[in-house]
């Protein structure tokens, strides 16, 4: 069993790394060779080289989208956290978009993580992308605007990027780089249906 204060100290490195400071590139890198990504609706990926093309191609495909930590557990080599995916509402003055998901992550110890688990529900994540879809229509944005990450909450105060930080995600100004417009676009992994 790997020591408390270790898992966390790594824990803050994970969430820093991808979710805050969206270095999706170093944030692969945390997970061990064999490390499986498991998705309820995208599937599941194995291997860094799968889990990076996955984690790049979905979260580019949303600029939008960032990710607030509400609330983080630990027992043993395991860390249980509830997120909020979130979009700085396109209408000035207006409280962000929101929908939760859950993650598990394994710690596999020597700064690695083995697995994780992403649980969110498709109903919550339509309703968001509906109504960010229509305060779009109204004020519409450009990739800078959609790059705004204007609220990361009261929760944890350690979960959040430095003042005056521009979001550069490791996808940004790639020319090599193609978000997924759809499921059927991910071509590694295996797919959950």
């Amino acid at each position: 069993m790997t020591d408390y204060a270790e898992v966390e100290r790594e824990f803050k490195r994970y969430f820093m790394t991808g979710p805050v400071l969206e270095d999706w590139t170093a944030w692969v890198d945390l997970f061990a060779e064999d490390a499986t990504y498991f998705d309820h609706f995208y599937g599941t990926f194995t291997g860094r080289a799968e889990i990076a093309a996955f984690i790049e191609g979905t979260m580019g495909a949303s600029p939008h989208v960032y990710t607030v930590l509400k609330w983080y557990v630990i027992d043993g080599n395991r860390v249980v956290y509830q997120a909020l995916n979130r979009a700085d509402n396109p209408e000035p003055g207006v409280p962000p978009i929101d929908f939760p998901s859950y993650q598990v992550i394994d710690y596999a110890g020597g700064g690695k993580w083995s697995r994780e688990e992403d649980i969110w529900i498709m109903g919550e994540m339509k309703s968001f992308a509906r109504a960010y879809a229509e305060a779009e229509r109204r004020f519409p944005q450009s990739l800078e605007d959609k790059l705004s990450r204007n609220d990361w909450g009261d929760w944890v105060r350690w979960a959040r990027p430095e003042p005056g930080h521009v979001a550069r995600p490791s996808w940004f100004g790639r020319a090599d780089f193609r978000p997924f417009a759809s499921i059927d676009d991910i071509d590694v992994g295996v797919r959950s249906h």
